[in-house]
């Protein structure tokens, strides 16, 4: 029978989750620490420009339609999507740029005017790769693996050898087995970085990532990323769901064995029947709850490796920057050595690959007349930043910036600029190690690796977000919290849900 339940975190794991139990007749409240819902997806607004504070690539569109078909609403009335043409530019040290536009012919003959043969290879890899992405769908992303036979089953058995194979072998060796030219590889490689992994150790297994990226294509939502969180708390208010705001929870209540509710700063106690974390589960585990009630103790997230961190950068530009499309990368030519930095030595790295998202191209409200909104992300390594290191670097990458974009007096046209850290991401998000993504996607930590959604020590105990099944990113978070459901409802089916029960 449906009964109290609290959810810890306002991210879009929390609010999805919170919604879907909301409407099988649980009573959910959601306690947020800080004063805006959204988690990593938050937004705020400062001197006319209106900026994404984390996510803001809108990939997988059908998890979306999914997600908000399931409860019963119609997506067109909440978001106004753009399919962006071209998807994005790629710029490079020591050659000219190279612009993808989500159209696979196109994108092939791109492909074939730098290495000849290599459009139509490009097209036989998109092929694999959506059967891999559609498989991974229908018997992996919504399954809790609570039993074999919920993954097993005869579509994944047809394919069974070259998952394995694929599974088995890094996306840097893959795909160079089929690209020769380092532009194009870096092209097929770079969605890993969004995963939390490097190439040379991420398996091959994501190689699907390049099916949305040619097929399936890029979409903006009209005002920003923070829309879908909006339209999210407006459905979530409307079917009950009480958000608190600024409230911090201290720790889960234990009784016999059981989550009982959670305490918050303060000494209240709420109690409840079921208990959800979408705040980051190594938080929670080691945080919130005493040792002897910990799945994953500390010794756990020893032996791990975790996401990169990032130093983010909110700029407000004056005048126009027409070298740039809404999405953009600058990939660094020793790109091994990059990832080196990042996941081995942990340095700061001298000339970083980076992103450069530019909304106020597609979106002329996110920023005033003649004016650019630029959010900069810098891959890091996941350890702490004093506030004079970030300044640094922030020089540091906005003259390498600068020097790519070809634009010498960048500095001294920024109008207002807000920067993010590995400490802020610590501090606000109580991200473990101050890692900007959650735990990398290498194979001993994805899909039945990766942490359970589902305490081993505690009844009723619940994870949803990125560090958890089946991992980073908004779309999978939403498919994070369908997986909450089916725990809820003891559906152990492998594909999406039909309709709720």
């Amino acid at each position: 029978m449906p009964g109290n339940v609290v959810v810890i975190g306002g991210g879009i794991g929390g609010l999805a989750t919170a919604i879907l139990l909301s409407k099988t007749g649980y009573q959910v409240s959601l306690y947020e620490q800080l004063g805006q819902l959204g988690g990593r997806a938050r937004q705020f607004k400062a001197a006319g420009f209106t900026f994404d504070m984390g996510p803001s690539w809108y990939l997988m569109p059908g998890v979306f339609e999914h997600f908000f078909e399931l409860i019963g609403e119609d997506i067109t009335k909440h978001l106004s999507l753009e399919r962006l043409d071209p998807g994005y530019k790629v710029f490079y040290e020591n050659s000219r740029p190279i612009t993808i536009t989500g159209n696979l012919k196109k994108d092939a003959s791109t492909f074939d005017a730098i290495e000849a043969g290599s459009g139509k290879t490009l097209e036989n890899y998109v092929a694999r790769a959506g059967k891999t992405y559609h498989t991974a769908v229908q018997s992996f992303l919504y399954t809790n693996f609570s039993t074999t036979s919920s993954f097993i089953n005869k579509d994944t058995l047809k394919s069974g050898a070259f998952m394995a194979k694929i599974a088995t072998t890094s996306i840097d060796s893959y795909v160079s087995k089929y690209f020769k030219d380092q532009r194009l590889k870096q092209i097929l490689e770079y969605p890993m970085v969004f995963l939390g992994a490097s190439p040379f150790n991420a398996p091959a297994l994501y190689h699907l990532m390049s099916y949305l990226d040619f097929v399936e294509g890029v979409y903006y939502p009209k005002g920003g990323i923070y829309t879908v969180i909006e339209a999210l708390i407006k459905i979530a208010k409307q079917n009950g769901v009480k958000l608190h705001t600024n409230s911090p929870i201290q720790s889960i209540d234990i009784v016999d064995g059981a989550a009982g509710g959670v305490r918050l700063y303060g000494g209240e106690l709420v109690p409840a029947d079921v208990v959800i974390s979408n705040a980051d589960v190594h938080f929670t585990e080691t945080q919130l709850l005493r040792s002897q009630y910990q799945t994953y103790p500390q010794e756990y997230w020893d032996k791990k490796q975790n996401g990169p961190s990032a130093l983010l950068m909110y700029l407000g530009v004056k005048g126009s920057l027409p070298q740039l499309e809404h999405h953009n990368l600058y990939f660094a030519e020793d790109w091994q050595q990059n990832f080196s930095e990042i996941f081995t030595t942990k340095e700061w790295p001298e000339n970083p690959s980076l992103y450069i998202c530019n909304p106020s191209r597609t979106d002329k409200t996110v920023a005033p007349a003649g004016h650019e909104n630029l959010f900069v992300l810098v891959p890091l390594p996941a350890r702490l930043t004093k506030a004079s290191e970030a300044a640094e670097l922030s020089d540091k990458y906005l003259a390498n910036i600068a020097k790519i974009l070809q634009v010498p007096n960048l500095n001294q046209r920024i109008v207002y600029k807000k920067l993010f850290t590995p400490t802020d991401f610590a501090n606000q998000y109580n991200s473990w190690q101050g890692s900007a993504l959650g735990l990398s996607h290498t194979l001993n930590q994805s899909a039945f690796f990766r942490p359970k959604n589902k305490s081993t020590k505690v009844a009723n105990l619940y994870y949803v977000g990125g560090n958890t099944i089946p991992g980073i990113g908004l779309p999978m978070c939403l498919i994070g919290a369908e997986l909450i459901y089916k725990r809820l409802v003891n559906d152990k089916t492998s594909g999406p849900l039909k309709e709720l029960k």
